[in-house]
């Protein structure tokens, strides 16, 4: 017991210094502090000085590892030849010609690249690559760039936890096969070879089967298995098809019960599983959270040939230590936190019956969860009870079979239509009523969820009660003060090219959407034969081509609203009836309760209405607005346009209201003569924060309007490196003129004015210190 207190402690340690030195906040520190403190359990003998002796080691190799990664990270964009080591199971081929990947430096620096095919013939050089090669050619080398709205998913810091920091646009490509320079390279190069060959005969397989084979026995880059169903993710199942290792366990049983069949001796089957487990990391990719369970089988193994009964904590502790080692950044990545907070939760809950079991891993899941998507489906528990053993005993075996004997007539049709059903239980399960938008809670708080029930399982009965207590108060005491804040706020999106901002008055009075963002598409999309088998089955289609319209909304607006607490819109007003503004109603109208949409009068006869919106509308009710409209249920009064008209630039809805002791007008595209007749109509009304028309376009912002109104502050929606030019230098020395402070989301992202009573202050989410990116 002893000694397994001492390995366990060793292990949280460790997990500790990796956090707190890559990336060091107020969580982190907490946590470091804390593990110090328990580390005194261990006496102040012998015991702890042998632990922390264990501990410098790897504080300094972390710290070597750390500084030089930061430093690799602080390299400028730069352009010129680039030579890049790829394999062909790192790349994806999309059917627009757009080749991405993941690739090495001849000096061993890991790199993100890119590339737009020129057309059919060049995606099929592609296509036909399957070993490993040298890509030459001219390129751009710039710094992964971080998220630039609060709540938005942080790609920079997710691929520097897999130590790459920079990504490659190569303009041309030469490709030419690459030669092992040892016999390391030449079965790192020849596992990569087995792999792309192993993703090609998945071709055969129909879907979902190809998608499960891809995620469950190869650990494919190329499985489409989460968009097609994301519901896997939404009900914490995803730990069962990539995070627990579950599936490489599964594997070993079914060796090893081959080898029996066989009549390997166990000693030899062990010798050979002890072979067979590295060379599958090795197989998949080397991925991090595979490596936790390739470890922990080899100790498995050793303890059984060797008759040492290794117990099961200490197989944890050790697995993660060397987990760290080896990937010092891993529980960076939810990936990494779920495998191992998972796996000790299996071990710990061993004497549970399967009902306790799958609820005491649905309230382990439940912060990991609740921390990226801020929302809980009332299913995933009951989810998590069942899925469990359906996926080891039905799932796992027949996506085997599936893959391994699909040349056998009949095979492929039944071990599909099985997981089929699956799949659509899964599907039908999330989408059932029952998801409960929670919000961003604290750290703190989310750190106590996590380890009262880990308190609660070994506890008394009236300690557990009174840890069941705790979990609650805490989850709705949390949960209240983000759905009743003190302070309203006005917060522009940064969406790129296009307009999407979101009114909300303290307490939750009222949500006012304005626009809503969408994608852009400058000519015909491309369209290429990958050389890939695609989906065909109706509904992954049509969600295939809807996706592809989509702008920002889904990874931006949504997750920013469910942070904050938001499921239900009392209003979205959509300015015009261009796509950069209402290309991505279709998301916000699925994914929240409005109450009202608030349109130009004439926009709802429009074909774009008609195709874009109107389809998605179920209870939400229209109303088509001009000035004199009264919209319930509204902070803000509409100031423009006056009569119906074709939801033009010129037809755009201009609103205007006071919001902590400051005025606001918006106006979508609106141009100088809107701004004009707004002046001579509406005399009194002098807004001191504008939202720029159209983008900072020259077409708007009338440096006469702006004389008579004087704004003190100027805020700009548009892309950075916009095609347009965004904003005009004439726009800008308009707000010059007036002395105005400007805030820009090309340079800045979102942009917050956060209110209480009269008094607010602006908070923006990004600091780019080269300024906007503009061209003209």
């Amino acid at each position: 017991m002893r000694t397994r207190h001492f390995h366990f402690l060793l292990a949280l340690v460790f997990a500790a210094l990796s956090l707190v030195i890559n990336r060091p906040n107020a969580l982190t520190v907490t946590l470091m502090v804390g593990m110090t403190l328990l580390s005194l359990t261990l006496g102040f003998g012998k015991k702890l000085r042998l632990f922390w002796t264990l501990c410098l080691p790897f504080v300094l190799y972390l710290q070597v590892g750390h500084g030089h990664l930061e430093k690799q990270a602080l390299r400028p964009a730069s352009q010129g030849q680039e030579r890049l080591l790829v394999h062909a199971d790192q790349l994806k081929i999309a059917e627009d010609g757009r080749i991405r990947g993941q690739g090495k430096t001849a000096r061993g620096e890991k790199l993100l690249f890119s590339y737009a095919a020129k057309d059919q013939a060049d995606v099929d050089r592609w296509a036909q690559l399957s070993g490993t090669y040298w890509l030459f050619g001219q390129a751009d080398k710039t710094p992964i760039m971080g998220p630039t709205n609060d709540y938005q998913f942080d790609f920079r810091a997710y691929w520097q936890s897999q130590k790459v920091t920079h990504t490659l646009c190569f303009k041309e490509v030469a490709i030419q096969p690459a030669d092992a320079q040892n016999p390391w390279q030449a079965l790192l190069f020849a596992c990569h070879r087995a792999h792309a060959a192993a993703e090609r005969w998945t071709d055969r397989l129909p879907n979902p089967l190809r998608d499960y084979a891809l995620s469950l026995i190869l650990a494919s880059k190329g499985s489409q298995l989460y968009d097609n169903n994301p519901m896997i993710a939404e009900l914490g199942l995803i730990h069962l098809f990539a995070l627990s290792g579950l599936h490489v366990a599964f594997l070993t049983r079914f060796l090893r019960e081959g080898f029996l069949l066989a009549r390997i001796s166990r000693e030899v089957g062990d010798g050979l599983l002890a072979f067979f487990l590295p060379l599958f990391f090795l197989f998949t990719g080397l991925p991090a959270v595979l490596f936790r369970a390739m470890l922990s089988g080899e100790m498995k193994l050793f303890g059984r040939n060797f008759r040492l009964r290794i117990d099961p904590i200490k197989s944890w502790s050790w697995s993660l230590i060397g987990s760290l080692i080896v990937y010092p950044q891993l529980l960076l990545t939810m990936g990494g936190q779920l495998s191992f907070a998972l796996t000790l939760a299996v071990i710990i809950s061993q004497g549970s019956n399967i009902w306790q079991r799958g609820l005491f891993l649905s309230l382990v899941t439940f912060p990991f969860i609740l921390a990226t998507q801020y929302s809980w489906n009332l299913w995933q528990t009951l989810a998590n009870i069942l899925a469990v053993p359906v996926f080891t005993v039905v799932v796992l075996p027949v996506t085997l079979v599936g893959y391994f004997a699909c040349w056998i007539p009949g095979v492929c049709p039944i071990t599909n239509t099985i997981i089929q059903l699956f799949d659509k239980a899964v599907a039908l399960a999330g989408a059932l009523p029952g998801k409960i938008v929670i919000g961003a809670l604290s750290w703190p708080v989310l750190v106590l969820l996590f380890l009262l029930p880990f308190f609660a399982l070994g506890a008394k009965k009236s300690s557990k009660k009174l840890a069941i207590a705790t979990w609650l108060f805490l989850l709705l005491g949390n949960s209240a003060f983000v759905h009743w804040p003190k302070q309203g706020e006005w917060t522009t999106f940064d969406i790129g090219q296009g307009d999407a901002a979101v009114l909300i008055e303290p307490r939750h009075k009222t949500i006012t959407m304005i626009d809503t963002g969408g994608k852009v598409q400058f000519g015909p999309r491309p369209h290429y034969s990958t050389g890939r088998p695609t989906d065909t089955r109706p509904k992954v289609v049509q969600n295939k081509a809807l996706k592809q319209q989509e702008g920002l909304a889904r990874s931006v607006i949504v997750p920013y609203l469910h942070a904050k607490g938001i499921a239900h819109i009392n209003t979205l007003a959509l300015s015009h009836q261009d796509q950069d503004h209402i290309g991505d109603s279709r998301v916000i109208l699925q994914n929240f309760k409005v109450d009202q949409l608030v349109i130009p009068a004439g926009m709802r006869s429009l074909p774009a209405f008609q195709r874009k919106i109107q389809p998605y509308l179920q209870k939400t009710k229209v109303i088509e607005a001009t000035d004199q409209t009264k919209v319930p249920n509204c902070p803000l009064q509409i100031l423009y346009p006056f009569a119906a008209g074709l939801a033009g630039n010129d037809d755009s809805l201009a609103w205007g209201g006071r919001l902590g002791g400051q005025t606001i007008y918006t106006a979508g595209d609106l141009d100088q003569s809107g701004e004009t007749k707004i002046l001579t109509k509406y005399p009194e009304f002098v807004p001191d924060i504008v939202k720029f028309g159209h983008h900072g376009s020259k077409t708007a912002t009338d440096p006469k309007v702006f004389a008579q109104w004087q704004p003190t502050i100027g805020l700009i929606s548009a892309g950075r490196n916009s095609r347009y030019g965004h904003p005009h230098q004439e726009v800008l020395d308009v707000a010059k003129e007036e002395k105005m402070i400007v805030y820009n989301t090309q340079s800045q992202g979102m942009l917050r004015y956060v209110y209480q009573e009269k008094h607010g202050h602006f908070e923006v989410s990004y600091h780019d210190p080269a300024g906007p990116k503009r061209t003209n």
